[in-house]
């Protein structure tokens, strides 16, 4: 059942108890506040998180006051997509690096009419490398993920979702929290909204807390936003002993959680990530195509790196994780415009594990409007880039990671910023057709390579679908068609990356965190 059918965000703007209400949870807050839960450090001794668990708890206690600390001292500007102004002067830089890297490469081929032909070949070798792993990411992925058998109870568990500006999809997250199959006294949902929203998502979080016990709502007003930001306020009231992290416009399904926790039976698994489905495909061309390119990458790609014991990640809008997580590394980085990518480096570095399981799914909408997209994966790929810079020349050297992870993180690194030079394919495919300057390939067959770019989206998206009619799943018709379009998809892509790519290593722009329409 989608939980998109269930209680609506009108109900608690309303107040309104009607039947469609969902039936208030059985749960005394007072006895929530007596019970106990008991995690084991890293030198094997208990901690109680009893004043954790009473209401009166304040955010400032315990290591608290030092992760406020951090989160003062490193703010980030947060806009909605509003905020953001779009004309032809601000794209000039752009314009005029993009020429200046054309003729600094080319130059040389005014003395050698065969340099191209050199450019070419390490474009197209850089290209193969990412269409190997599209290629067998699919193949990997027809493996079932086997979540081990859970000894003794379940943990605590706290849901938190930072909210800004979210009316439009808070309601219907918060239903699907309150639909999901896991016992009520070892559940709790924080909500955490920002005091500068503009629409009604104080309201929609206060009234569900109202209804609900299960349900607190926390408002922050600080300076400075972005996710991390949210989550790490929200992280000073949870008291489960697995945190799950999720967008304000994810919707689980009702199993996940308890699919999820039973990962944790391993105690060298610090954190889950489960796969983010998206269901609004119908409602514009940009989610359509957004929804079949996050379905590869969610189903295919990162899944097969946990199959092959790779460099894991937890990239997305949903993710679980052991309470030790955040008491180590005090929260998420708020510098960073990917703070999901940073942890997932991280947990890496500490040697810990972090599971993929695709089963473990939560419903999400993508951006319906070009520019909303262009934001959002501006954001993403400039973020990446700056993880990139960060741990690229350390991380291979980290003890107690293994070799396969350390090659894969390497890969990883690299495609972060790689895909930036591949604007270089657009003169090249000029000279291509120039009877003055020769621009294939030395590589034997070279028109092989290039249909494969075009042919390998389309079957990876073609196997992830035969996977998901396998399990049950099922796809907008329209979507079965959009896959034809990947391989251009992913072409212009490459313009999005030289973008991130300016900002972040020759502008040096200030990190904003554009907020996602809905």
């Amino acid at each position: 059942m989608n939980p998109r059918e269930t209680l609506r965000t009108a109900h608690y703007l309303s107040g309104d108890d009607g039947g469609s209400a969902s039936p208030k949870r059985e749960t005394d807050s007072e006895q929530r506040g007596t019970l106990s839960s008991v995690r084991e450090d890293e030198n094997g001794e208990s901690k109680q998180r009893d004043q954790r668990r009473n209401p009166d708890f304040s955010p400032e206690s315990e290591h608290s006051k030092r992760m406020r600390n951090n989160r003062l001292n490193r703010s980030m500007e947060s806009t909605t997509l509003d905020g953001r102004s779009t004309s032809l002067q601000a794209a000039l830089p752009y314009v005029g690096f993009g020429v200046a890297l054309v003729c600094v490469v080319f130059f040389p081929m005014l003395f050698d009419a065969s340099y191209p032909r050199i450019i070419n070949t390490i474009l197209l070798v850089g290209i193969c490398g990412l269409v190997l792993r599209t290629a067998v990411s699919p193949l990997l992925s027809f493996e079932h993920a086997d979540p081990p058998v859970l000894e003794g109870d379940r943990p605590d568990v706290s849901v938190i979702i930072p909210a800004y500006d979210e009316a439009a999809v808070l309601g219907d997250t918060l239903d699907a929290c309150l639909d999901l199959d896991y016992p009520n006294e070892k559940l709790e949902v924080i909500v955490c909204y920002e005091a500068s929203c503009t629409d009604e998502t104080p309201e929609i979080a206060e009234r569900a807390a109202a209804e609900h016990d299960v349900i607190r709502a926390v408002e922050r007003d600080e300076p400075g936003g972005g996710k991390a930001a949210a989550a790490n306020y929200a992280l000073q009231y949870a008291e489960g002993s697995v945190i799950a992290s999720i967008d304000a416009d994810h919707r689980f399904e009702p199993d996940a959680l308890d699919r999820a926790v039973r990962w944790f039976d391993d105690p060298e698994v610090w954190c889950v990530k489960g796969r983010c489905y998206g269901d609004n495909p119908d409602e514009s061309i940009v989610a359509l195509l957004a929804t079949v390119e996050r379905h590869v990458t969610e189903k295919a790609e990162l899944f097969a790196r946990d199959v092959m014991d790779g460099f894991t990640i937890f990239g997305g809008g949903q993710a679980f994780f052991r309470h030790d997580v955040f008491d180590e590394f005090d929260g998420f980085d708020e510098e960073i415009l990917v703070e999901d990518i940073d942890m997932t480096s991280r947990i890496h570095e500490f040697g810990k594990e972090i599971r993929v399981d695709p089963s473990i799914i939560t419903y999400e909408e993508h951006p319906t409007s070009l520019r909303g997209l262009w934001h959002q994966r501006l954001r993403w790929t400039r973020g990446w880039m700056q993880v990139a810079r960060r741990y690229l020349r350390t991380f291979p050297f980290q003890h107690g990671v293994s070799s396969r992870k350390k090659a894969d993180a390497i890969y990883t690194y690299t495609y972060a910023i790689a895909p930036a030079f591949f604007v270089l394919g657009a003169p090249l495919t000029v000279l291509h057709w120039s009877s003055t300057f020769h621009a294939r390939t030395y590589l034997p067959n070279d028109s092989v390579f290039w249909t494969a770019f075009t042919i390998v989206p389309i079957m990876a998206a073609t196997l992830v679908f035969l996977q998901d009619w396998r399990d049950g799943l099922t796809h907008h018709r329209s979507e079965y068609l959009a896959m034809f379009v990947l391989p251009f998809y992913y072409s212009v892509q490459s313009v999005l990356f030289f973008v991130a790519f300016v900002q972040e290593f020759v502008l040096d722009r200030p990190n904003v965190y554009v907020k996602t329409d809905r």
